[in-house]
């Protein structure tokens, strides 16, 4: 890296200290970002960038201090600039920059939320706005964002924000690197150390540190190699992909890939679920994998009467629609959508109030918390028996406006999925070749207004289980046609995820197990047709007994069919035993990459 020039965010202390220690030790210039702040964002004004500079200086190294905040976007472009200007390049950005806050969902406030989701997010859209056009030029640069295990295989019940941010990141990384000109490569590392975050999070679930060795934990320095080696020359081949670092070991982590796919358009949508989700569906979520490729699962259903409508496809259901007997809220600005989810809920028993999102998307984090919090009582208060379910419409773009977003050659009409062949033609919908860059950035700014909206409903119904202790069901709808909204519906399942696992109130009377069951869809077709299964699908998650399992599952609606994405998980893991990465690691993964082209 001798000659190379690298700004490291979050260099002050932990693995963002151990990173420019190695990278100024390989030979780079390193730029120290660091502000001073607390591990939960309180500005402190510490200086730690100027201690890690010392420490690369006393090594023999160069590096200069930047106390500046991620957050601050003009602050980040004029550091860009000036670096540039005064080392003549800007080859490396390595994002390492964090703050973490621990209250569950329930407890979390609007600017815990607004926090997190503002460094993690925020501060690495902004790097990447301010690196990518300097490095574009140039012809060369590396790109390392940060995201976390908690974010993706795994979920956290005492940091959702933080969880859901960081797959945010993730998402934005395998949608934006595949689609970058040869030469400057994005991809992120998943890292796990004993830093102040993991025992601060200790501290958060009850436990006291003190008394607990974190000795056996892989240690701060030992994330380094990794991200010099994603920051290295010779690692451009690999591009928009997410790796998991345990200092021994190395993993590549698969997004989100389809398993279980059902046709929506010979069938009436509510039969084909009433057959295909308990023996489908339910056993893939369980599974993480498809359960097909044996004997059919299912017998065919072409019989079946093409206008069937309501729950008699479901064991257990209500029957026809009569007098209602349950309640649900159907959050949202799209009034057709609202009525048709009043019609498709009626045979169940339920009646329908309908409330707008509360300016989630425009009035900030504090004004939609408020809005949602007033909505539930109000939506309660009027039924006079309370609410048993609430669905949440919110995102940057509308469901089925037959419109394209114009975003390149393959703009929402992609069929393979995130994490297929990404950058060929098809891939990852809005991600095919054409694509501007700068479009991908651009379709992101609306991204934490999308998350912070729904987790505003989210959060009050929780505190409404809490307070009453009924059972309440949750369906959050994510208009998902543009990589930004795509990025907003992944962070939203990691939150259904995260408040899935988190005890909210006794078992529920539906079995689901929780008084609060969490699930979330990303409607990801811009065609109005398929706006039916969407509202027959959520129609079913919350109503039909059958559907409690599919609480959390990374649900999707695609043009002509509807399907279930695997979580996030480990496609391969390297271990190192002892060796340096470095040609046989980058073997390994390109042999791990092949299925996916």
């Amino acid at each position: 890296m001798r000659d190379r020039v690298a700004i490291v965010t979050g260099g002050g202390g932990g693995i963002g200290s151990a990173v420019s220690v190695e990278l100024a030790r390989r030979g780079a210039t390193v730029v120290v970002l660091d502000n001073g702040d607390s591990l939960r964002g309180e500005p402190l004004g510490e200086p730690t960038a100027e201690a890690t500079v010392r420490r690369i200086e006393a090594a023999g190294g160069r590096a200069v201090a930047a106390p500046i905040s991620v957050t601050d976007a003009a602050a980040v472009h004029g550091l860009v600039e000036e670096t540039v200007a005064r080392f003549g390049s800007l080859d490396i950005v390595v994002n390492t920059a964090g703050i973490l806050r621990f209250p569950r969902i329930a407890d979390a406030s609007a600017d815990d939320w607004a926090a997190v989701l503002g460094v993690h997010l925020g501060g690495y859209l902004n790097l990447l706005t301010a690196a990518l056009p300097r490095m574009l030029a140039a012809g060369y640069g590396r790109i390392v964002g940060v995201t976390s295990g908690v974010g993706l295989a795994r979920t956290s019940v005492d940091g959702p924000a933080y969880g859901s941010a960081k797959r945010a990141v993730a998402a934005l990384t395998w949608q934006l690197g595949p689609v970058l000109p040869a030469g400057v490569a994005v991809n992120a590392l998943s890292p796990i150390a004993a830093t102040r975050m993991v025992t601060e999070g200790l501290v958060a679930a009850g436990v006291d540190p003190r008394g607990l060795d974190l000795s056996a934990m892989p240690q701060p320095q030992h994330m380094a190699p990794a991200a010099a080696r994603l920051a290295s020359e010779q690692f451009g081949w690999c591009r928009g992909r997410v790796l998991f670092s345990a200092g021994s070991e190395l993993s590549l982590i698969a997004p989100p890939r389809l398993v279980e796919a059902i046709a929506t358009g010979g069938v009436g949508a509510a039969v084909a679920l009433g057959a295909l989700v308990p023996l489908v569906l339910a056993p893939a979520q369980a599974q993480q994998r498809s359960t097909g490729g044996s004997n059919p699962r299912s017998g065919l259903l072409a019989a079946a009467p093409p206008d069937s409508a309501g729950p008699p496809g479901f064991a257990g259901a209500a029957g026809s629609a009569g007098p209602a007997e349950r309640a649900c809220l159907v959050v949202g600005d799209d009034r057709a959508l609202t009525e048709q989810l009043t019609a498709a809920l009626a045979p169940w028993g339920y009646a329908t109030a309908a409330a707008p999102v509360g300016g989630a998307g425009t009035g900030g984090a504090v004004p939609a918390f408020a809005a949602a919090e007033d909505g539930i009582h109000r939506a309660a208060a009027n039924t006079g028996a309370g609410l048993d379910a609430v669905v949440v419409i919110h995102g940057a773009h509308g469901i089925g406006a037959d419109t394209t977003v114009a975003l390149g050659p393959d703009a929402g009409g992609g069929s393979a999925e995130p994490g297929g062949t990404h950058g060929a033609a098809g891939s990852a919908g809005p991600g095919g070749p054409g694509v501007d860059w700068r479009a991908i950035l651009d379709s992101h700014a609306g991204t934490a207004p999308t998350i912070l909206g729904h987790v505003a409903w989210t959060r009050a119904a929780a505190r409404y289980v809490a307070a009453t202790g009924r059972s309440l069901r949750v369906v959050h709808v994510v208009p998902a046609v543009t990589p930004g909204a795509r990025s907003a519906a992944q962070a939203v399942t990691q939150l259904a995820r995260s408040v899935n696992d988190t005890p909210t109130a006794p078992t529920g009377s539906d079995g689901s197990g929780s008084g609060l069951a969490v699930f979330a869809v990303s409607a990801e077709s811009p065609h109005s047709a398929d706006r039916v299964p969407l509202v027959e699908l959520v129609a079913s998650l919350v109503a039909a007994p059958g559907t409690a399992s599919l609480a959390g599952a990374e649900l999707v609606v695609r043009p002509g069919w509807l399907g279930l994405r695997a979580h996030p998980a480990p496609a391969v893991t390297a271990s190192l035993a002892g060796a340096e990465l470095g040609p046989w690691t980058d073997d390994a993964l390109r042999d791990a990459l092949a299925p996916f082209g």
